[in-house]
């Protein structure tokens, strides 16, 4: 089986769960099979091609050619399978990746406490972006507001509305670890 990446897991979550649900209780849940395949069509226009042709092959109980799709479409239907087989697993591996996101950005956030431009622009640019996309309060605000000072999660949440509480806790968490020399 193909190594699944749980940041790739985490990315293509919201495919993941409406195949592997729709594949799991096809009769059951006829609505599975929509979502399913609105997500699949979403994909398409999105420009993955080879990978929406591959799921539907699958939905419809055809064996999928594999050697057709890139490294990241592979992961995606191992994803799939292992959804299938073990639907726990997928709560776990999307826990996980928001865990190690947390890392990541906790020393981020550290190196732009500390100055580091390089750090204080990567946030900067994912504050924008989510300002372009139309989202205030987001968790890349919250971020920022972080780097500024303010280390209270209720008032993280409070002030930061669209904010992924979980992911803003555990960037928290992993922040005072760093500062104290413990990650």
């Amino acid at each position: 089986m193909t190594d699944v990446s749980s940041q790739v897991a985490a990315a293509h979550l919201e495919l993941i769960e409406a195949v592997s649900s729709a594949l799991t209780l096809p009769e059951a849940t006829p609505t599975a099979g929509t979502a399913a395949m609105l997500a699949i069509d979403q994909y398409r226009e999105d420009g993955w091609n080879a990978l929406a042709e591959a799921l539907k092959r699958r939905l419809a109980g055809r064996t999928v050619d594999e050697s057709t799709l890139d490294d990241e479409d592979r992961m995606i239907l191992a994803a799939i399978d292992r959804a299938t087989d073990e639907p726990r697993w997928l709560h776990r591996v999307a826990e996980q990746a928001e865990v190690e996101a947390a890392e990541q950005i906790a020393a981020l956030i550290l190196a732009a406490t500390w100055g580091e431009r390089d750090a204080l622009a990567a946030l900067n640019e994912m504050r924008e972006a989510a300002r372009a996309a139309g989202i205030q309060g987001s968790t890349a605000h919250a971020f920022v507001a972080i780097v500024e000072g303010e280390r209270r999660l209720d008032a993280l949440i409070e002030s930061h509305e669209n904010a992924q509480a979980g992911l803003v806790e555990r960037t928290l968490v992993a922040l005072t670890q760093r500062e104290q020399g413990q990650g």
